[in-house]
């Protein structure tokens, strides 16, 4: 397996991690060859790279050396993609399929996969099949069916898929797709009524260009049925097949053809595609010197009960844009200040999603202390700035207003992503640096006065510690302080405290709006020390008065004033909702435990109704009904439920089901009593019998055992009971795969103490941390380390979670594969230094980690390359993790419906 560019330290960890996957590989190999799961074989395959992870997800078989080829050839993905595709539609790569439409199917979903890099449901479960169809004057064309699922593709990539269809199909000389009257008007009710009635688009274009798309497109944009909604005009096209509504169809043509029309249009020029309709629908912006910011209400939309708003648009004491990269942003993650999160009665935690006004759609935060902090105004009067989580605390009972959030520390590059223009951002410590680095002048001051006599001395503007929100009041308001200041004020040099007495409400509420720190007591406002003199030089202060000059707005006065300059301190407030909680806990689906059918009995716990029949009351009853398919062990003729016959130590044959006789056949008969067999068959279980014998094996059962209603592959081969048993000893549950799981939100990181990881020095040492991220050696747990990309900090409950899973598979290596345990942790912390796969959503593959150390919140950390190798978007989705192990054991696409589709259906990458 090559490895990337890289130094030998490392190639090492990534040697270490390919041989310790090889171990669980290899163990899982064995376990598998024993004939008791679905199949001999481990179904998850290893990809190094996009080309072996295409090949695994869609193949053809062999085509990964063919895509690294073309890549190096090409140097475009989208060529690659559009090559590739061509070649298996026309038979220049064969595999094996001689049958146009199959080929066609292959090649789009290859194009598609290569797109996606691998790693997206959007060419297995995106699309659902590709047709060859007829128009009414007889000549064929392409159809291409999609399904909701391709909305995770994106739309720039759901529209080419389109245009990979396009370029096929004039490639075998299939013709144009000619739509009726009726099923263009079709296409228009249901795009409405998809918006209207099911879920909300990104962008819902005119109807006329809804027409044009549908007149004009090559490719027919055919879907299946996914919203119980029914047409109610243009109903029982024949062509259409359904009268439901295709959510696919909508994806495709509004938030791809038409969103991104211009990208569009592009690919098809340099594809050689006619596709000059479009401009039509392009919509052409004007070039202005200026773009005028203006609030965005987008993220209100969709509130949720009891998940409150933080700040509405644009609204004055919001949170603060500021720019910069700490340790656990980017990637649509950002950090606020750790006070604010307990000021905000701890509704935000650390891994809280959040919808923001900007940038992006959502955003995951995480706390940073180097920031600035919230302002608040307490019961008495008393307006403090909150600097530490422990004042927070102290005085978080009497606080009575938040005039201030603080700090969103936001990365450049998520501005990039979300395509939105740059904003000015708050005056801060570090462009006041800059500014000083640029004109070579001392960047140490005293206190205020230093503050002002270096701003005056060098011209840069004055520090932000003195600086003030004075763009948030407006003229009247500052004419009128200034007026009770001059009135009213006392101040006492000696003690460098500023008294005004007996202040007007309306003042009051003007130093609050400027978040001065001050005092509260019997009507007078005390403003003391560094503050007081930073406020009455801002505004003029000669000594015994405030000479306030004249200016077309406050900052031309303040500046004016002060003789210095004064910078707005928060130019851009961006306004902040409460998405999701943070989450950690494991996936449970309904508290399964196995996958095993229960029949139509409302319960679904096998171990009750096993005790119910076992006490022989009239409601118990020793058999129940289930669907399941059967196999005949060739050497004792015994009907079975798996594939395997442990008596006789051989594999069965699985049976096919008459429906008519109510027959098992043999698996070569194919039709019987004039119609098709089927794989599986209701049977009658003998639940007393089978738990008397596990009970005999094992010595014990659980006191509790869930299953499943019924199973949704297509052989419906039930997961052994013997699975369910262990699981449920050790509170451990079941995904759809076979696979345990624990999902929990995933915030990049890039640095790590290790006090924080709780994980000590020792172990950091055997894992490859030797040096800190300065390249010290590493001796300390306060040392900042660097993170290596393929490295996740757990949670604590995943920790507890996968410790019991640990012993769940060690059980069955010994007692069902008759195999050494292989985990044999003592304690919850032994997790840490293996091995797990991650997922996230809408992805088909996984990506290889290790568990380097805890932490005691409701989310888990890694590497921004761990986020990107996974094609996610970092704003708070949910991140499933497995035990290595556990996955290549029991991850089946038998237990999978059609026997493909699932999550675990495609590579790990390494």
């Amino acid at each position: 397996m090559a490895f990337p560019t890289c130094d030998d330290d490392y190639k090492a960890y990534l040697e270490h991690l390919k041989t310790e996957m090889e171990k669980c590989l290899e163990i899982a190999k064995k376990a598998r060859a024993k004939g008791i799961d679905p199949s001999k074989e481990v179904e998850i395959q290893i990809a190094s790279d996009m080309a072996s992870r295409v090949e695994g997800l869609v193949g053809p078989k062999g085509i990964a050396e063919e895509i690294r080829k073309r890549e190096e050839e090409l140097k475009s993905r989208e060529k690659v993609a559009f090559s590739i595709a061509k070649d298996i539609a026309t038979g220049k790569i064969s595999f094996g399929e001689s049958e146009l439409e199959k080929r066609l199917e292959q090649a789009v979903r290859t194009g598609v996969a290569i797109l996606t890099e691998g790693v997206l449901v959007a060419p297995t479960e995106g699309i659902s099949k590709v047709k060859i169809e007829k128009n009414p004057d007889n000549t064929s064309y392409l159809s291409i069916y999609y399904t909701g699922p391709i909305r995770s593709a994106g739309g720039t990539t759901a529209a080419l898929s389109v245009l990979i269809g396009d370029y096929i199909r004039r490639e075998v000389g299939l013709k144009n797709f000619r739509p009726t009257e009726s099923e263009v008007e079709r296409y228009v009710e249901e795009v409405n009524l998809y918006e209207a009635r099911a879920a909300h688009l990104q962008y819902k274009p005119p109807d006329d260009h809804i027409r044009l798309i549908v007149n004009n497109c090559p490719i027919c944009i055919h879907g299946e049925p996914t919203e119980d909604v029914e047409i109610q005009v243009h109903r029982d096209l024949p062509r259409m097949g359904t009268n439901r509504v295709r959510g696919g169809i909508a994806l495709v043509i509004c938030e791809g053809i038409a969103l991104k029309a211009a990208k569009v249009l592009k690919y098809a020029k340099t594809f050689n595609l006619d596709w000059e309709w479009l401009k039509n629908i392009i919509k052409v912006k004007e070039t202005k010197e200026k773009v005028e910011i203006k609030p965005d209400s987008t993220y209100l939309s969709g509130v949720v009960a009891g998940r409150p708003i933080f700040s509405y648009p644009m609204a004055k004491g919001g949170f603060r844009l500021r720019y910069g990269k700490s340790r656990t942003n980017s990637l649509m993650a950002k950090n606020i200040h750790p006070a604010t999160m307990y000021l905000l009665d701890e509704f935000i935690a650390v891994g809280t999603h959040v919808k923001l006004e900007r940038p992006g759609k959502g955003a995951v935060l995480t706390a940073c202390d180097s920031i600035e902090p919230p302002i608040v105004k307490l019961k008495n009067g008393d307006v403090v700035r909150v600097e530490s989580v422990a004042l927070a605390r102290e005085i978080g009972k009497d606080v009575e207003e938040i005039l201030f959030l603080g700090d969103m520390l936001v990365n450049v590059g998520d501005f990039l992503k979300a395509n939105h223009p740059l904003m000015p951002c708050g005056w801060c410590e570090e462009w006041w640096e800059k500014e000083c680095e640029e004109k070579k002048v001392p960047k140490k001051i005293n206190n205020a006065k230093d503050a002002f006599a270096h701003a005056k001395t060098y011209d840069i503007p004055l520090h932000p510690k003195y600086t003030y929100f004075w763009h948030d009041v407006t003229k009247e308001d500052i004419v009128s302080l200034v007026d009770s200041i001059n009135k009213n004020g006392v101040w006492d040099e000696k003690n460098n405290v500023l008294t005004i007495k007996n202040i007007p409400k309306k003042d009051k509420r003007t130093l609050e709006c400027l978040c001065v720190p001050h005092k509260y007591r019997e009507g007078n406002v005390i403003i003391e020390g560094e503050e007081a003199h930073a406020f009455l030089l801002s505004l003029g202060w000669d000594g015994r008065r405030c000479n306030l000059a004249e200016g077309k707005d406050v900052m031309e006065m303040i500046n004016k004033s002060a003789g210095v300059k004064i910078k707005k301190k928060a130019p851009i407030y961006i306004g902040a909702r409460m998405g999701r909680p943070e989450k950690a806990m494991e996936r449970k689906m309904d508290d399964v435990h196995v996958l095993f059918p229960t029949g139509q009995l409302k319960e679904r716990s096998l171990m009750k109704l096993f005790k119910v029949a076992l006490d022989g009351t009239k409601n118990g009853k020793k058999n129940i009904e289930v669907e399941v398919g059967s196999f005949k062990c060739p050497k004792c003729s015994r009907i079975l439920h798996h594939p395997f016959c442990q008596k006789c130590n051989c594999n069965a044959i699985q049976l096919r089901y008459c429906t008519s006789c109510k027959r098992w056949l043999p698996p070569n008969i194919n039709e019987h009593c004039g119609k098709p067999t089927i794989w599986a068959g209701k049977v009658q279980l003998n639940i007393v019998k089978l738990f008397e014998h596990l009970r005999e094996r094992f010595l014990f059962l659980p006191t509790d055992l869930r299953g499943v209603k019924g199973l949704i592959n297509s052989k419906k081969i039930p997961e052994r009971i013997e699975k369910g048993i262990f699981r449920a000893k050790h509170d451990v549950y079941v995904f759809k795969d076979g696979t345990c799981r624990f999902d929990s939100t995933d915030v990049p990181i890039t640095h790590f103490k290790p006090a924080e990881i709780h994980t000590p020095i020792e172990k950091l040492k055997e894992m490859g941390y030797e040096k800190d991220a300065f390249g010290k050696e590493l001796e300390s747990e306060e040392q900042v380390v660097q993170l290596k990309a393929q490295d996740v900090i757990l949670p604590r409950r995943a920790v507890d979670y996968f410790y019991r899973v640990g012993h769940f598979i060690d059980d069955i290596l010994v007692n069902l594969y008759g195999m050494e345990p292989f985990y044999n942790f003592k304690k919850p912390e032994d997790v840490i230094g293996h091995l797990f796969i991650g997922l996230s959503p809408h992805t088909s593959g996984a990506v290889l980690c290790r568990a380097i150390g805890w932490v005691d919140a409701a989310c888990g950390f890694a590497h921004p390359y761990f986020h990107t190798a996974k094609r996610r978007n970092c704003d708070g989705d949910e991140d499933s993790l497995m035990l290595l192990l556990d996955a290549l054991i029991n991850f089946s696409r038998h237990y999978l419906s059609d026997g493909r589709g699932g999550t675990m259906d495609a590579p790990i990458t390494l």
